[in-house]
């Protein structure tokens, strides 16, 4: 039987995966054909490829509404082009497609939460499948249940296909296969598929449609023409929400750790101080306006033990650390060295630089808006994989006055890299051409 496949461009990837793909993320806003899309390249794998697929869903029993629905009408339409020959060769009622041949199970769906009882037997029962599809992911929130599920889909090579509308910046999905990128319309972010092993992330719009009539064109359109475009935002142009206003670094952009850590130019580190709150040291490297960063620690840490993650860093004389110059006495125990009686024995044969002390000087503070300018005024790149400096970059906003207008002071909070950051672009003002010096 010869098929034909028409799909629009994007979604071409879908029949020429590569090598070790074992997800797709299909995310973006209404009507790009994500659905139909994966729909039909299911009916195609399980008929024309013999695939085992289970469709799962948050809640079984709308299952038969959804994607379920589009798959058999994708085969309807092939069997009746092929004047009825995919009946002779196989078996479809409501909720499973059979191979006449073999008896075996080719297409059927699981529902995806279960009562305490049955959830294991439940999740257990799609060991032996080859693509699994998990529609309407943004209603999935519980990531350790997610992983459990994947977790039981042993078979080698087997295929995970999920399919979301974008949801807001904190969900696990969205932030584990996509950077965001600030976009134009403040509080709104743009995904950007990460560069991951084994896994095809398709990012899509309406635009990206081209059978999409010009009459729903017109209406999506129209949502962009309201005074509140929430919704034109985020269902329709597929960005994610904060759901505040006021950002306060707009223009990161994201660099693998293996690019960073390639880059040949001294690297720099801002020390904000916290026990319990995280004590963050950052990493900053410098070329010319361009600025680059990576997290290296989020955990609470006493002075001490910073001493010791220096030590463990491997940083000596010409690792210049700016610190905060709040905690002015844990700048003079790192800078000038632990006493002996402050350490074990196990401390000095184990770390004996603690005794050394560390190339640290307090930060000079300049005017909050000054400095937060003065970054903005560079081209910034934070390390993608660093989830907790994405964090800050995508939550840090500023504060508004009684009036609901905002300020120049940012909130408190989602600042403990950033501040790290800042100490360290204040400190090189001036000092550009030592910034770029190799390594």
């Amino acid at each position: 039987m010869n098929v034909k496949i028409k799909c629009p461009e994007v979604y071409r990837i879908l029949y020429n995966l590569p090598k070790d793909t074992h997800t797709i993320v299909l995310l973006g806003g209404r009507g790009s054909g994500k659905t139909y899309q994966v729909s039909q390249f299911i009916a195609y794998m399980a008929t024309m490829h013999r695939k085992r697929c289970v469709v799962i869903r948050d809640e079984k029993a709308l299952i038969k509404e959804t994607i379920l629905n589009e798959i058999w009408e994708r085969y309807n339409t092939a069997n009746d082009n092929s004047n009825g020959y995919l009946d002779k060769l196989f078996l479809k009622n409501e909720t499973e497609l059979k191979d006449r041949k073999t008896g075996k199970t080719l297409i059927y769906t699981k529902g995806f939460r279960a009562s305490d009882n049955k959830k294991r037997a439940n999740l257990k029962g799609a060991s032996d499948i080859d693509i699994a599809i998990i529609e309407e992911g943004e209603d999935i929130r519980d990531e350790e249940k997610f992983n459990t599920f994947v977790d039981s889909l042993r078979k080698e090579g087997c295929l995970v296909i999920i399919i979301l509308n974008t949801p807001d910046i904190g969900h696990f999905i969205l932030k584990n296969n996509f950077n965001l990128l600030p976009s134009e319309h403040d509080g709104y972010f743009q995904p950007q598929p990460k560069q991951l092993k084994g896994v095809v992330q398709i990012f899509t719009t309406y635009k990206d449609n081209t059978y999409l009539p010009q009459n729903v064109i017109d209406r999506y359109e129209a949502y962009g023409e309201r005074p509140d475009k929430h919704y034109y935002y985020t269902a329709i142009k597929g960005l994610a929400s904060s759901g505040r206003q006021g950002q306060v670094h707009k223009n990161f952009k994201p660099i693998k750790r293996a690019d960073y850590m390639k880059l040949q130019f001294k690297e720099y580190y801002g020390q904000d101080f916290g026990n319990p709150s995280p004590a963050a040291l950052i990493g900053v490297k410098f070329d010319g306006q361009k600025v680059y960063c990576r997290g290296i620690n989020y955990k609470p840490m006493s002075s001490l033990e910073i001493g010791k993650l220096y030590c463990t860093l491997g940083f000596g004389n010409n690792d210049k650390i700016i610190a905060d110059n709040a905690d002015a006495m844990s700048i003079i125990k790192l800078k000038n060295g632990f006493k002996r009686q402050e350490l074990t024995d196990d401390d000095v044969k184990r770390y004996p630089r603690l005794l050394q002390g560390f190339y640290v000087v307090p930060c000079v503070k300049i005017g909050i808006k000054e400095s937060i300018d003065l970054a903005n005024n560079h081209e910034l790149y934070a390390v993608e994989e660093d989830v907790e400096l994405w964090d800050e970059i995508n939550n840090r906003i500023y504060e508004k006055d009684k009036n609901g207008d905002l300020t120049n002071n940012p909130e408190a909070g989602h600042d403990h890299y950033l501040d790290g950051l800042l100490y360290c672009i204040v400190d090189q003002r001036g000092k550009r051409k030592l910034s770029i010096t190799s390594q």
